[in-house]
């Protein structure tokens, strides 16, 4: 009996399937319609817009890029202008234009609101001035910030799967990425408006660097030392250069010069040491020096209003008093507030930031395996390296830690171990997996049981959070953003808002905001008429929940700053009484806040738009 051969084609492409390049290609299809089956299923649910105000501020500086207007901001601080007022007349020019024309930044460091300007720019005019179409749909600008994040959250993903699979093996490399890419806390970061996502990339570069460099360092064959200085000299520079990239993304990634100098002065060869940690900080501050020279410039300190974080939250400038006042003492806080502020921000951390960072029980096994030596000398090497990052960080995270991280717990940029949960995630990969192969199973697929399972617990919280019933896509509180939208639209192009949420009034209401002044008639050194008398007049006062919502004895009763809660609560309880004297002497709402929002002005804005 004769058999008809199969097309010669058709057997290539089955053995391709099989055992060929067609199987990686296959792999990788199906790996891609995974992440989108994903991605689809958490723009259903899970993703909302901006819920910091963080990336509202971060977002309204790059479109200010966008726009041609420099490195500037609408978000105008009462301490900025303190900060840039007596260098700008030490250099001759007027300080009416910090207020008059576009304000300097001197808030953030510039590559992340550098690629949000260029995303803007590339970007049509209705996505970037774009309104949504109801209130179920995010503004199309942010929509496109998730999608460049989301960028980035797919190449920190794939950089984790090739070094797990380089420098261990494959199952480790995708176990680690499934675990990373299976926690919802990263997934939030990603569509946050937060650089946390490239941040994390960052430091997971750095740290390969680093781990390399040190490899290099081990005996060649013959069990020598090797001494190519060239090469210590040329691989610690380019380390150098990515932590200043990662200090002008985020100034707070800095700190990580500490440990990573640390480990590479005790790893490479000591007569080569002095040389490599100097081509590192001589590279860091060459890529760092030119925007700490215009921040300087410009205030007077090196990373301008970031340089005070150490102050937040000490008795003298509690909450958001620091960025409120006009006339900082920053003589008055003393060093010993300093420090009980990072052991009392230290004792938080260790007991809930550091045991969450994962989002799920994953970390268990990075907390054991960093007590327990391990016989390869490249896996102690990761070893020390994690314990030094995650021993610098958290006291780092302790001392920066202002008033965001209340309004944001977790969510924000001052979260410093989110950098660090995928180089974590891998060790605790490996961690796993050598517990695992230290067990005997009577059959494979007991085994094979034993890992599957633990993983799929894992991603349990993600995958719940994805189903019904679904979450309303706008953030409420701490903003309503369609109450936002209608009451900044009333009133004209460049106008001056005092808010409790001014990043919210600058991203989505395009206009100049400053954040509430700490007085109103009572200090003339932290006074609302300070500015508006004598420096540029307020169009509006907008108050929002946030102000509204304040603990009635502690906060309106008591609390000296809270001048603007007995404001609204005086508005609300007489019906529409507005103090005599005071400028903005119009109301929008007709004597009640419009959903809680109170909206004061100098002209009836409203009432001539419906004209």
């Amino acid at each position: 009996m004769q058999y008809n051969e199969p097309p010669k084609g058709i057997q290539e492409l089955i053995h391709s399937l099989e055992e060929g390049q067609g199987r990686v290609w296959l792999q990788r299809f199906i790996v891609l319609l995974l992440t989108l089956i994903v991605l689809g299923l958490y723009h259903i649910d899970g993703v909302r817009n901006f819920s910091t105000s963080e990336a509202m501020d971060l977002a309204q500086v790059g479109r200010s890029l966008s726009e041609g207007r420099g490195f500037s901001t609408q978000v105008i601080r009462p301490v900025s202008l303190h900060l840039q007022t007596p260098q700008a007349q030490e250099q001759g020019r007027d300080p009416r234009q910090l207020l008059l024309a576009a304000h300097p930044d001197i808030s953030h460091p510039p590559v992340y609101p550098l690629m949000l300007g260029a995303l803007f720019k590339v970007l049509p005019d209705r996505w970037v001035y774009g309104v949504e179409a109801g209130p179920k749909r995010r503004p199309p600008a942010e929509v496109a910030v998730g999608a460049l994040n989301f960028a980035g959250f797919l190449a920190l993903a794939f950089l984790l799967f090739q070094v797990g699979r380089r420098w261990f093996e494959v199952s480790i490399g995708v176990m680690a990425v499934i675990v990373f890419v299976g926690s919802k806390l990263n997934w939030d970061f990603a569509f946050s408006g937060l650089p946390t996502v490239w941040l994390g990339l960052l430091c997971m570069a750095v740290s390969m660097v680093a781990l390399h460099l040190g490899g290099a360092a081990d005996p060649d064959e013959q069990g020598r030392p090797r001494q190519d200085t060239f090469r210590y000299g040329a691989w610690s520079a380019g380390l150098g250069a990515l932590l200043g990239v990662g200090f002008l993304v985020s100034y707070s990634f800095g700190f990580l010069v500490l440990p990573i100098g640390l480990c590479v002065g005790w790893w490479v060869p000591a007569t080569v040491r002095l040389r490599t940690v100097g081509c590192l900080l001589l590279a860091f501050a060459l890529v760092a020096a030119p925007w700490v020279t215009r921040n300087c410039l410009r205030s007077g300190l090196p990373m301008g209003i970031a340089t005070l974080a150490p102050l937040a939250g000490t008795p003298a400038f509690g909450d958001d008093r620091l960025e409120r006042t006009q006339s900082p003492e920053f003589s008055r806080v003393r060093p010993a507030e300093i420090f009980a502020k990072v052991l009392s921000n230290s004792h938080f951390i260790l007991s809930n930031d550091v045991p969450r960072m994962f989002g799920n029980w994953f970390g268990a096994f990075l907390l054991v395996g960093l007590l327990l030596p391990m016989g390869d000398a490249r896996m102690n090497r990761f070893r020390w390296l994690l314990l030094t990052v995650l021993l610098v960080l958290v006291p780092a995270q302790a001392l920066i830690q202002t008033h965001l991280s209340t309004q944001s717990p977790f969510l924000n940029s001052e979260n410093l171990l989110a950098w660090f949960v995928p180089l974590a995630g891998l060790y605790a990969a490996v961690v796993f997996r050598w517990a695992l192969d230290s067990f005997d199973f009577p059959y494979p697929l007991a085994r094979w049981f034993a890992m599957v399972v633990p993983v799929a617990l894992c991603l349990m919280p993600f995958v719940i959070s994805l189903l019904p019933p679904r979450q309303p896509v706008m953030v409420n509180p701490p903003y309503y953003l369609p109450v936002i939208r209608q009451l900044t639209g009333y009133l004209p192009p460049g106008a001056l808002v005092l808010s409790d949420m001014p990043a919210a009034v600058a991203w989505y209401g395009h206009l100049d905001a400053m954040p509430l002044t700490l007085r109103a008639g009572q200090d003339p050194k932290e006074d609302f008429y300070r500015i508006h008398d004598f420096q540029r007049p307020f169009n509006a006062l907008l108050l929002t929940p946030l102000t509204c919502d304040q603990l009635w004895h502690s906060k309106l009763l008591n609390d000296p700053d809270a001048v603007w809660g007995r404001f609204y609560m005086d508005y609300l309880l007489r019906q529409g009484n507005i103090p005599t004297g005071f400028p903005l002497k119009f109301a929008f709402g007709d004597r009640y806040p419009e959903n809680g929002y109170l909206m004061v002005a100098d002209r009836p804005y409203w009432r001539e738009a419906r004209k």
